[in-house]
């Protein structure tokens, strides 16, 4: 007997229960979140992708965890010439169903509010956005640096992020 596939890994969900979660899923959310959705789209991998106002990234979270969405998946931080794309990735394991969460966020001064009680596989996932952008994730229980030493100057994922560290590269390169 085999393991069961995973998404990313050649795991497709079932096309009619696949179907029927993704409607309701769909509905809930515009009902639930109201103004605060931006929009929707299905991703060409399945996923069902919302895109919230920032206000709303914790409420909208809220209503993904209430509806099953039980397996956290990642979170990623796109660095953008005006603002950040912060994007939440869970899933479910009885529905199969995927979505994504976006928000805009402005490069500085915006506090996230944390994910970490909704999903205990977020802590890293926030720590790691934190060190490597400098994106705030208020209410998390030790938001601290997780690749980089404390004593770290910046945040190096930026596109402001400037080096001062001169490298000497050996000779063969």
């Amino acid at each position: 007997m085999s393991a069961a596939p995973v998404p990313g890994k050649g795991w497709q969900p079932s096309a009619g229960a696949h179907g029927e979660a993704r409607d309701g899923f769909v509905a809930a959310a515009r009902e639930r979140l109201g103004a605060a959705l931006v929009g929707y789209h299905d991703s060409r991998d399945g996923a069902v992708c919302l895109v919230t106002t920032a206000s709303g990234y914790r409420s909208a979270a809220e209503f993904v965890r209430s509806q099953g969405i039980d397996r956290f998946d990642f979170l990623t931080c796109l660095d953008w010439p005006a603002h950040f794309t912060l994007t939440l990735q869970a899933y479910s394991f009885d529905t199969r169903l995927v979505t994504r969460l976006s928000i805009r966020i402005p490069r500085d001064g915006f506090e996230v509010p944390t994910v970490t009680d909704l999903w205990f596989l977020a802590d890293w996932e926030e720590r790691e956005v934190f060190d490597l952008f400098g994106v705030v994730f208020a209410g998390h229980p030790d938001l601290k640096r997780i690749l980089n030493p404390e004593t770290w100057e910046g945040h190096p994922l930026r596109k402001d992020y400037v080096d001062h560290m001169d490298i000497k590269r050996p000779e063969y390169f």
